[in-house]
């Protein structure tokens, strides 16, 4: 389907989707009842042929002995064999009562290096998905289209002279009208009177800590393979590539490259797709009450099909991004053919090792990132995902071949999704597993939502925990998982010590009595205290 299109010469997104739309969703990842699970098994592919028995469930031995703090931090540990320098104390960032509204930046990032990003919108083959079409424009063409990929690169970077911090949100406008449509609000006249001040008193001028456009860092002598990692990272429903800088930055500063992509999916707000010739392609909110499939008798009851299809559009710009960093990191020129790309020396990415990424997600971009480590030919070091929103891939029969780490928000715990991937998905893993939980942390918390909001609206969402604590507990797992370490709730094991006194298991325990008449179930963790489940 087409969407609205204007021929400015202007640079901005990617994967060309066919359909622009208006309105809704109100949470990242509401999932309805009734599933139909046909499209889940075309995700799924071959049943498994693997083994059913798993190995334990640790990503490698660690090496030396490792004091078990939650005040000290090795800094870039994820990338070193050895560290560059001695353990520092590892501080949350402050954080003002008040988010971003008066500071109007994000938090340092904590690593030991500078953080540099810049933006890459590049060419690929085109693909087709889905042959659903738009009530209002049946003319138009079916499903979605990928033309292009765009995405952010987060990377150390040299310290730059003067730091430039980037804007958080740099198309405020646009954004706040898919907030609008996703609302099911028609942007008119009178919505952009009350959305546009509220939106510019809370997020305008908002920038997050890292240096655009500045130069890739050479990686130190003790670096393994002398290259930094890469990390790709796929963002939820209602997200775009930068609402995750606060995770993605940190990364960075401890020695990764995370490439960031922006979904041409209709799961955005907006986006704006850039084409060789200039002329660019808007796409909105995909609202899946506004779609039809005309091959179907039976229209869908819910939004399901439509997400299998995203899901299936997402894997494709993985793979086309991964292919891509891996063309760069052997010194081809891909930027030739940029559609938008900075202009710096593209000699130095060879200092990238793109042969074997790390694959994360949030929410629908945790189940893209089961989905490509079951269905993709890539070989990825591990996959992380926080919160998946595994209902989209329901039923599952494939084989996760991958260590799999798993970090939820105690919201996530007690809810379908979690019932669903301890019954089926964990069944799948053929390799290490690990669950943790964020005691206090809410699903959107993995974002950089709450980090700008004032702490009394992020308690009136129900999030217990401190925004900034659950950012740094979901770094410092990831990086030591990726380091080889075993995490525990209050740091990392030691070889020989026994896990049930080191780990807090979630098993839950039960509350007082509901107004009903029925106990509560309640996951294990204070806010802010990182639990272990032993699946």
């Amino acid at each position: 389907m087409s969407a609205t299109t204007t021929s400015k010469q202007s640079t901005g997104s990617s994967t060309s989707a066919s359909v622009s739309s208006v309105t809704t969703s109100t949470s990242p990842d509401e999932t309805p009842t009734t599933r139909d699970s046909t499209p889940a098994a075309e995700l799924n592919g071959k049943d498994s042929k693997h083994d059913d028995k798993r190995p334990e469930r640790a990503p490698s031995e660690p090496s030396a002995p490792h004091k078990r703090s939650l005040s000290i931090s090795h800094r870039a540990t994820s990338a070193f064999t050895s560290p560059p320098e001695p353990p520092k104390i590892h501080e949350v960032p402050h954080r003002s009562p008040f988010g971003a509204l008066l500071s109007r930046t994000l938090p340092h990032y904590t690593g030991a290096y500078s953080v540099g990003v810049c933006d890459l919108e590049l060419p690929v083959a085109r693909k087709t998905f889905g042959t659903f079409k738009h009530k209002k424009m049946p003319e138009a063409s079916a499903g979605l289209a990928m033309d292009t990929v765009l995405f952010s690169l987060f990377y150390p970077c040299d310290p730059p002279e003067k730091p430039s911090p980037v804007a958080w949100f740099p198309k405020l406008g646009q954004t706040i009208d898919g907030f609008l449509k996703m609302a099911k609000r028609t942007p008119n006249f009178w919505y952009r009177m009350i959305a546009y001040p509220l939106a510019a008193a809370a997020i305008h001028g908002t920038t997050f800590p890292a240096s655009k456009d500045a130069p890739l860092a050479t990686p130190p002598h003790t670096m393994a393979n002398g290259k930094w990692p890469l990390m790709i990272f796929s963002h939820g429903v209602g997200c775009s590539r930068l609402m995750y800088s606060a995770f993605c930055g940190e990364m960075a500063s401890r020695g990764y490259v995370v490439a960031v992509l922006e979904h041409r999916d209709g799961t955005s707000p907006s986006s704006t797709i850039a084409a060789a010739d200039g002329t660019t392609t808007t796409l909105d909110w995909i609202e899946w009450s506004d779609l039809y499939w005309p091959e179907l008798e039976e229209q869908p009851p819910d939004d399901t099909i439509l997400r299998h299809e995203q899901i299936k559009l997402r894997v494709a710009e993985v793979e086309a991004t991964v292919d891509l960093l891996q063309r760069l990191s052997r010194g081809e020129p891909v930027t030739r053919d940029s559609i938008d790309s900075p202009d710096f020396d593209w000699e130095r990415w060879k200092y990238m090792d793109a042969s074997r990424p790390v694959m994360a997600g949030h929410s629908l971009g945790g189940s893209a990132a089961l989905a490509a480590s079951s269905t993709s030919d890539i070989d990825f070091r591990s996959v992380v995902v926080f919160d998946p929103a595994v209902q989209r891939l329901e039923p599952w029969k494939s084989p996760l071949p991958h260590p799999l780490l798993v970090i939820n928000s105690s919201e996530f715990t007690l809810g379908r999704e979690y019932a669903i991937f301890s019954t089926q998905i964990t069944r799948t893993v053929t390799n290490s597993l690990l669950v943790l939980s964020i005691g206090g942390a809410t699903h959107p918390s993995f974002s950089d939502v709450f980090l700008i909001l004032p702490a009394a609206i992020c308690r009136m969402t129900g999030l217990k925990a401190s925004p900034a604590e659950v950012i740094s507990k979901a770094v410092k797992a990831t990086e030591e998982w990726l380091a080889g370490k075993r995490v525990g709730w209050d740091g990392v094991w030691q070889e020989g010590e026994d896990r049930e006194e080191q780990a807090k298991e979630a098993k839950g325990r039960l509350g007082r009595m509901s107004r009903k008449g029925k106990e509560k179930y309640m996951p294990a963790g204070k806010p802010g205290e990182l639990s272990w489940h032993p699946l």
